[in-house]
């Protein structure tokens, strides 16, 4: 393989993965999401290779969050933030995400707002 060939990969392979891992809370977000909507129906579930690894790093994601709110008494501000995207800046649906995953979620949304783009 020649050296110019070699730097291609490289920047291919690095530029995949960033775009890929571009936002891990709003990747967990929208599995979560996802989860919570009636299942389609197939014969076969199809799953990918690197489901379980993902899942991993979704609930280490949440005990994080978890563990910041017990301390702080709030959300992150990152994480409201991934919400905000995901939701599309959508206050009232953030609130009502929150309502519905997070435990204590009426404390967690007397201060929660989507900052402005």
């Amino acid at each position: 393989m020649k050296p110019s060939m070699s730097i291609v990969v490289v920047v291919f392979f690095v530029t995949f993965q960033a775009i890929s891992a571009f936002n891990p809370e709003e990747t967990c977000i929208r599995r979560n999401i996802d989860r919570s909507q009636a299942p389609k129906s197939s014969l076969e579930p199809k799953t990918p290779m690197f489901d379980s690894l993902r899942d991993t790093f979704c609930r280490d994601m949440a005990r994080a969050v978890m563990f910041y709110v017990r301390i702080t008494g709030k959300l992150p501000s990152h994480y409201v933030k991934a919400m905000c995207n995901v939701f599309g800046n959508d206050e009232k649906k953030v609130k009502e995400y929150v309502m519905d995953k997070w435990l204590g979620g009426s404390k967690l949304v007397s201060n929660l707002s989507c900052p402005l783009p």
